[in-house]
């Protein structure tokens, strides 16, 4: 999972996002931002409120893309931080799977967080092929 944000100039930004809690009625969701690495996402998402988060299934390439408008930044708290470890649990089995041992994966920062919580505004399938990059819903038949 990786956020994308961008300065008041444009200038892009990327790191690794740390889970997300989707909102009841799917409109809403907030993403964790590891503070270990955020402090350019913050001041970017401060500054023009737009955050784009690409998540992907290591195992089979499926992805998609949530992009948004940020409605509040605050730290993340205790309640929130069984996301982050479920995140990370996952992501080490889906590193274990493609051969990366676990003692390199552990050492992933990831808490403390930051937790972004974000309208969101558009979905874009990003899977491989010929419907990457297509709004989503997908047009009957084009998978």
């Amino acid at each position: 999972m990786l956020s994308g944000t961008c300065s008041a100039d444009l200038v892009p930004e990327a790191q690794r996002a740390a889970g997300v809690r989707v909102w009841p009625g799917a409109c809403r969701l907030t993403v964790f931002l590891p503070k270990s690495t955020g402090e350019i996402s913050i001041a970017n998402l401060q500054q023009n409120g737009r955050l784009a988060v690409t998540m992907s299934q290591i195992e089979t390439h499926r992805s998609v893309q949530l992009k948004g408008n940020v409605i509040a930044i605050r730290d993340a708290d205790e309640a929130d931080r069984a996301h982050v470890e479920r995140y990370a649990a996952g992501l080490r089995a889906s590193f274990a799977w493609i051969g990366v041992p676990e003692g390199v994966t552990r050492g992933l920062n990831l808490w403390p967080a930051w937790a972004v919580d974000m309208d969101i505004v558009n979905v874009f399938a990003q899977t491989p092929g010929p419907v990457a990059g297509v709004k989503m819903p997908l047009p009957a038949g084009s998978v």
